[in-house]
């Protein structure tokens, strides 16, 4: 083989590597008898039914479900184990046991999320102090803001694990920052549970020291996705999003399940982010939106540039159903798009008018300390703060058996509810609707007929 041809095949190699390894569900086999694989049958109901499934995909969803037979390997379907050593370390003796907080509070378009974060996780460490702390020994938050600056949560990290002696971090909220964040946590054996990042790849780094409680966008995108083409019959779809990666993951999966359920969306059109302050122009989306005329928009965007995006949409004429992601349940939201947010339609990770104890003792002790209603991230902090509360009472000072604690919960009764851990250490559980009407949001309207 000359040089050239040698390096080209060895190119030729790694493509279809790459390829291979982004199918979640594994390479497609070939049927008995065709090496070539050229002829594929579709999965039987018998088969689809054993086999397992990741991010409970519908089987309609499954990715080339239509084609395949039985896939050679399917991915994120078995548990994931550290089998590292770090567990036979004796317990220190400590005067407090710090727990990280790493969000972005200030400098940071995200920070509507980051602050509700740090009061909920202050409240539960306040609480589990009042009980007796850990045996005896205080609990003691320590918060870090998230900049956003790339690279500066792995910096933070490295702080968290040798300078803070952090037993166990929650938080952050942007993609991008989570997935370097976890990276360092893996090198310096740290746990992190995530109560804000919805981005479905997080979990998917095979690192077995990140975990999530909260819902990501693949279970809101099935959920709206079934809404719109199977409930409300639209075939139209266009999509609206945030040109940064929590707008384009968070789409993803809605993507694929359109062009799936066989109506992809006319057009996908991104608006640029701004930390400090929205141009609330967006002609040139207006302008893209209208040409497609779509039956109905799918929007993933942040509350501030949400509701900035829902006033222009009305203002030119674009009278059109808005499904949009869980971002847009920030009181913000509705004070930017006004009148204009009437009929908007938003994906929640949980249900915030279930009948829970422990849901209404929390909202009361939130109000009483903050004088504000704790929204979905709140909730989601504050049951990831208690998560790492128990986990360190149960496996002690020792980061190895924390992560193994957190990796023993299948479920979770917390303020949002059933937390449902699936073998990736993500939360599962049934993602809800909520309508704004007359200004406020009307939460289990409409309800979902096909939970995931």
């Amino acid at each position: 083989m000359r040089p050239k041809s040698k390096y080209l095949a060895v190119a030729a190699g790694v493509l279809m590597a790459a390829f291979l390894s982004a199918i979640p569900y594994g390479a497609c086999s070939a049927q008995d008898g065709d090496p070539h694989g050229t002829q594929r049958t579709v999965v039987s109901v018998a088969e689809a039914d054993s086999l397992p499934t990741y991010g409970n995909t519908p089987e309609e969803l499954r990715p080339f479900g239509r084609f395949v037979t039985k896939p050679y390997k399917q991915f994120f379907v078995d548990p994931l184990e550290f089998t590292g050593p770090g567990r036979e370390k004796p317990e220190p003796n400590v005067d407090s046991v710090v727990i990280g907080l790493l969000a972005p509070l200030k400098r940071s378009h995200e920070a509507y999320i980051g602050q509700p974060m740090l009061q909920a996780a202050r409240l539960a460490i306040d609480e589990a102090n009042a009980g007796g702390g850990y045996k005896g020994k205080p609990f003691k938050l320590v918060v870090r803001n998230d900049t956003g600056l790339w690279g500066a949560s792995a910096n933070e990290i490295v702080t968290f694990s040798y300078v803070d002696s952090a037993w166990a971090v929650i938080g952050t909220v942007d993609g991008a920052n989570t997935h370097i964040a976890i990276r360092v946590a893996l090198k310096t054996e740290l746990p992190v549970i995530n109560v804000a990042d919805t981005d479905p790849t997080l979990v998917e780094t095979k690192i077995p020291w990140i975990f999530r409680n909260i819902a990501d966008d693949r279970q809101m995108a099935y959920t709206i996705a079934y809404h719109v083409y199977r409930e409300r019959n639209f075939k139209r779809v266009a999509i609206l999003r945030a040109d940064n990666r929590y707008g384009r993951f968070g789409v993803g999966e809605f993507r694929s399940g359109s062009v799936r359920l066989k109506h992809p969306p006319p057009m996908e059109v991104n608006y640029e982010i701004a930390y400090n302050h929205v141009n609330p122009d967006f002609s040139i989306q207006m302008k893209r939106l209208k040409r497609v005329k779509p039956d109905a928009v799918v929007l993933w965007a942040d509350a501030e540039a949400g509701g900035h995006l829902v006033r222009r949409m009305r203002a030119e004429g674009l009278d059109v159903p808005i499904f949009a992601c869980d971002r847009v349940l920030s009181p913000r939201f509705l004070e930017v798009a006004g009148p204009a947010a009437e009929g908007v339609v938003a994906a929640v990770p949980f249900n915030p008018e279930a009948d829970n104890p422990r849901l209404e003792q929390f909202r009361e002790n939130f109000q009483s300390r903050y004088g504000a209603e704790p929204g979905v991230y709140a909730a989601h902090a504050y049951d990831g703060a208690w998560m790492t509360i128990d986990a360190i009472r149960k496996g002690g000072l020792n980061r190895y058996r924390i992560r193994d604690a957190l990796a023993e919960i299948t479920s979770y009764q917390g303020v949002t509810g059933e937390i449902v851990m699936d073998n990736v250490y993500a939360d599962r559980g049934p993602v809800t609707l909520a309508t704004v009407r007359n200004g406020h949001w009307v939460y289990n309207e409409p309800m979902v007929k096909r939970v995931f």
